[in-house]
């Protein structure tokens, strides 16, 4: 069971990017089998077994999420009874955290919930299968220290520092360094440009909103905060979007045999909320 456990957390949390907007809940398995007797599941749930087994694996899940994340998280899981639960069969599994760091990406908080009401793991002693779909949704909250934090540790200022504008032997400019705001219901971006026409670097501010496209999260409504209009602002926005630092932020959650799809994005004050949802298929191992 440990192991089964294991593999429903980190599952959740790291999927590979689906550029569709889908509602994953759809795709669960259209009514529960293989479960126990209805009199197991009362005499399991009258003696509290139940109830006892539910805790163990709520403890193992934070066990080792401390172990692989260092993070404290708190862990909710429902089953039928002790026997479906020992045989990879639950209803509802909710892994919660708050003031997190992982993987380089920090978080005010994260969640993530099953959507699905009959959720099944076959265990065996070298693999574990899904027998069903499973559909989650998660909800992350990133305030602009969190994402300010984010591009200085995750290798995404290193990823900036090598994009430069040449041609003909020459280099025309080069980002060389990089902020990021959020304050006011916006998203202020400020990239820091080297030229050998200038002396002394030019810093180049843009605010946008955020909306969902996709799946994805992309800028949009840029304005430029200081002077520099003269640049071409569907070149800004497809640079931009390719430097988005919320996709350094959402990359916790990918994974090559996983899909995620972004379904709501908000700017309230100084934070961002993210609602998405990660789709695993059914046979995967």
């Amino acid at each position: 069971m440990k192991k089964f456990i294991l593999l429903i957390s980190f599952v959740a949390m790291f999927a590979k990017p689906a550029f569709a907007s889908c509602n994953y809940s759809d795709m669960c398995a259209p009514k529960a089998y293989d479960l126990s007797s209805r009199g197991c599941q009362v005499t399991s749930n009258i003696t509290g077994m139940t109830f006892l087994t539910e805790k163990i694996a709520q403890s193992i899940i934070k066990g080792e999420l401390k172990k692989a994340t260092k993070e404290k998280f708190k862990v909710e899981m429902k089953s039928y009874s002790a026997n479906d639960l020992m045989h990879g069969r639950f209803k509802f599994l909710k892994l919660s955290g708050k003031n997190l760091e992982i993987d380089g990406a920090y978080l005010t908080s994260l969640e993530i919930k099953t959507l699905c009401g009959f959720n099944y793991v076959e265990l065996d002693k070298n693999s574990i299968k899904f027998k069903e779909n499973m559909a989650m949704e998660f909800d992350l909250e990133i305030s602009d220290i969190d994402l300010k934090k984010t591009i200085q540790s995750s290798g995404y200022l290193t990823r900036l520092n090598k994009i430069n504008l040449s041609g003909m032997g020459i280099t025309f400019f080069k980002l060389n360094g990089a902020d990021v705001q959020v304050k006011n219901n916006k998203l202020y971006f400020t990239i820091k440009v080297t030229s050998p026409m200038s002396t002394k670097p030019i810093l180049i501010v843009v605010r946008s909103d955020l909306k969902v496209e996709e799946g994805r999260i992309v800028m949009t409504k840029l304005d430029f905060v200081n002077l520099f209009t003269v640049i071409d602002l569907s070149k800004v926005t497809y640079l931009l979007n390719a430097l988005n630092p919320l996709t350094f932020s959402t990359d916790i959650l990918n994974n090559k045999n996983s899909k995620m799809s972004i379904q709501d994005v908000n700017i309230i004050g100084d934070r961002i909320f993210i609602k998405g949802n990660v789709f695993i298929p059914k046979n995967v191992n």
